[in-house]
């Protein structure tokens, strides 16, 4: 009789072990239909928050810009106003504004998924990347709304993706996208020098990837001319003019804990396990030096949690090569929790937009409301712009504002000439949108507090208008409910009489 034994298939398996072998046969195609409608669903729920939610100042002053197209602004480069102008076809609409965005989101995340499919050799790891970008707090804010992070966030995973597989294949032609994706990221934010940084420090002996950066540099090269003709007013701005020096030796850590609640405390800690222990260079490079920057710089001064987008995409990527292993193994599939918290938020972000009214108990008890420019003061924009273009066409006036935002909501929601004044030098672009009247005549002065708080304003007003008289005060209330309403957003307004180009000129304190 033979001493062979036949070992029975499957021996020494669990049985979620043998479950789970079964399903890899065709659970990729599984898992790929399962986040391909996750992704699909998440662009639809951004798709109605942009369609029902009113513009904020912000987004009004990139529209403007879209229609006033320049190489470069006081405030950013011109990728958002460029992404807003190709959709203008679609009319003046908030959803036509941010559709740009909503767009970059999905292409964000299929490139990210794509950058870590190509560096882990493995189409899994781009399935975790793929979620850790769709389902982050921050991204979804980033890509329902239109500001500079949606083009920027788009570009930055683009080059991941193309600088990956200029490390993996040598065809010519991957450097050239990286090159044109690489420009977009410098187009979009001054951060994009950080990027191009990362990708070169990552492969520096690799001649297509100083070929990328010089091709970058060349389409970067319009926004530096115009720049140089400007007084360098970009750079300027972002890093002289709004850096005050505030130091502080616990803002580092409430940084830290911001970021664990924009991103997510799940993923904000797979980032930060992913950053510690780096598996490819162009990960480490594109995330970490600018992360490090962002931290130590909080020591000095205020800084914003968005700053990190784009090196918190850099650590998603990371976290789906970690994890690419997960859904090979049962056994390792919990740690899949780390998405759960993103989801949560995500779900309460986007119930927040959806029924903005659900969220103000909690904000009551916070003691937030309208009057201290809470979240529903932009729920008021349309109507105050409908009010105010009916009280100055009463009298053939212009309105005014010293908001360089404040001004673009008005021309948005009222067809009002965006016309600004104040001494800030942000918005300084929109001073040329409107030089004054040819002739002596009256102007509305629109306002978010009394004239009586503001008597720099009172005394220019003095100086500026033959005659300084108040004007209507408009209130606007956001009901919930019957219980429920939210203290009405007053807005103050005060009449100036006989102003001429000089009064123009003495309301933006030029000399």
């Amino acid at each position: 009789m033979s001493d062979v034994s036949i070992t029975p298939p499957y021996a020494g398996e669990s049985v979620l072990e043998r479950r789970w072998a079964a399903f890899g046969a065709h659970g990729d195609r599984v898992i790929v239909v399962a986040v391909s409608a996750l992704l699909v669903t998440v662009t639809i729920v951004r798709a109605v928050l942009a369609a029902r939610l009113p513009l904020t100042g912000d987004e009004a002053y990139y529209w403007e810009w879209s229609r006033r197209l320049a190489a470069g602004y006081t405030d950013h480069p011109p990728a958002v106003a460029l992404a807003i102008a190709a959709f203008a076809w679609l009319g003046a609409s908030p959803f036509a504004v941010r559709l740009p965005m909503i767009l970059c989101g999905i292409g964000a995340a299929l490139a990210g998924a794509g950058a870590a499919s190509t560096l882990a050799q493995n189409r899994r790891a781009g399935v975790v990347a793929l979620l850790a970008i769709a389902l982050a707090p921050m991204a979804n804010v980033a890509f329902a709304g239109a500001s500079p992070d949606g083009p920027f966030a788009l570009c930055w995973a683009l080059s991941l993706f193309f600088a990956a597989k200029v490390h993996r294949d040598a065809r010519a032609g991957w450097f050239v996208l990286l090159g044109i994706a690489l420009a977009g990221a410098l187009l979009s934010r001054l951060f994009g020098l950080a990027l191009l940084g990362g990708v070169l420090a990552s492969d520096p002996r690799n001649r297509r990837t100083w070929a990328a950066c010089a091709i970058a540099l060349v389409i970067w090269a319009p926004f530096l001319f115009w720049n140089a003709a400007h007084h360098w007013i970009t750079f300027d701005f972002a890093l002289l003019q709004r850096h005050e020096f505030q130091p502080s030796l616990l803002r580092p850590l409430t940084l830290y804990a911001l970021a664990a609640l924009a991103f997510s405390p799940g993923l904000w800690i797979a980032a930060t396990a992913a950053a510690l222990r780096p598996k490819f260079g162009l990960l480490a490079w594109t995330a970490l030096p600018f992360a490090v920057f962002v931290f130590i710089l909080a020591f000095r001064e205020r800084v914003e949690v968005y700053w990190l987008l784009g090196p918190f995409l850099s650590l998603c990527v990371a976290i789906g090569c970690a994890a690419a292993s997960w859904l090979d193994d049962p056994r390792r599939t919990a740690r899949a929790w780390i998405l759960a918290p993103a989801a949560v938020l995500t779900a309460l972000v986007f119930t927040a937009g959806l029924a903005p009214g659900s969220v103000y108990p909690a904000l009551r008890a916070a003691r937030i409301d309208l009057s201290d420019g809470g979240p529903f003061e932009l729920f008021t924009y349309p109507q105050l712009a409908r009010d105010v273009a009916r009280t100055v066409a009463s009298r053939n006036a212009f309105a005014m504002t010293d908001g360089y935002g404040f001004s673009s909501v008005l021309d948005f929601y009222g067809g009002l000439t965006p016309v600004v004044i104040g001494y800030s030098p942000q918005g300084e672009e929109a001073r040329a949108w409107f030089d004054g009247p040819a002739a002596p005549r009256a102007a509305l002065f629109v306002d978010k507090v009394p004239l009586a708080m503001r008597d720099d304003f009172a005394r220019q007003l003095r100086r500026a208008c033959s005659h300084v008289s108040a004007g209507p005060t408009f209130a606007y209330a956001f009901t919930v409910d019957s219980r429920d309403a939210v203290p009405p957003r007053r807005y103050y307004t005060t009449w100036c009489d006989g102003l001429s180009r000089r009064g123009l000129a003495l309301l933006r304190w030029q000399k």
